[in-house]
């Protein structure tokens, strides 16, 4: 995947090292001209020293075939603008931290896919974000597995089967597996017979190349 990542601050050199670990293309835009040396010297990505907030910036940086941006910035209206220019640039997957939870409702309203506020957010997160918007949480196990919770879409690929029609279908990319479903206030340990309905909370075990094959399974096809 093709990722376009804004600002290397904190939060951006966890999205930046957890990109570049999943052997994405990373390109990162940084204004600050001491943290894009940095960021050169330490990662194995294009770096561009530049304004992401200017069009050309973007282009620059490939946007016309990126398939992700992912806005790290600690300035909302930078983060807002930088939003809209991708979306205009036609950039499919768009990701960004909202630094005042105040203007979560209006950063949903530009077509967002995730937008997270740093009281809840880490870099980790976000990058997961642009692989599986739809995810709610997710746990990395370790050897290369994480536990992902995805809520069920109405007419998404996976609601209303049962969990032996899953696996005779091969609907899930090998090594991976629904280990808990939560339905209301309950949890349940599945069973081939147990079917999956619309807004369950599933728990799935996979491997981390496989999150964005195992996240379309859940999302509305709609």
């Amino acid at each position: 995947m093709k990722l376009i990542i804004i600002g290397s601050g904190r939060t951006g050199k966890h999205v930046i090292e957890a990109a570049i670990a999943d052997r994405h293309f990373v390109t990162v835009i940084e204004k600050d001209r001491e943290r894009a040396d940095w960021v050169a010297t330490n990662f194995d990505c294009m770096v561009i020293h530049a304004d992401a907030t200017k069009m050309e910036t973007l282009q620059e940086a490939g946007a016309d075939e990126a398939e992700g941006i992912i806005v790290t910035t600690n300035d909302d209206a930078v983060n807002a603008l930088v939003i809209l220019l991708a979306k205009k640039l036609g950039i499919k997957k768009l990701i960004s931290s909202v630094n005042n939870d105040d203007l979560l409702p209006v950063f949903e309203q530009l077509g967002i896919d995730t937008v997270e506020s740093p009281y809840r957010l880490n870099g980790k997160y976000l990058y997961r974000a642009v692989q599986g918007p739809n995810i709610t949480e997710f746990l990395d196990l370790g050897d290369g597995y994480e536990l992902l919770e995805i809520p069920v879409e109405k007419n998404s690929e996976i609601s209303n089967k049962r969990i032996k029609e899953i696996g005779s279908e091969n609907l899930l990319p090998k090594d991976s597996l629904v280990t808990m479903i939560k339905r209301n206030n309950e949890v349940i340990v599945p069973e081939g017979d147990t079917r999956i309905f619309v807004n369950d909370i599933i728990l799935v075990v996979t491997k981390k190349d496989k999150v964005g094959a195992v996240s379309k399974l859940f999302i509305s096809k709609s």
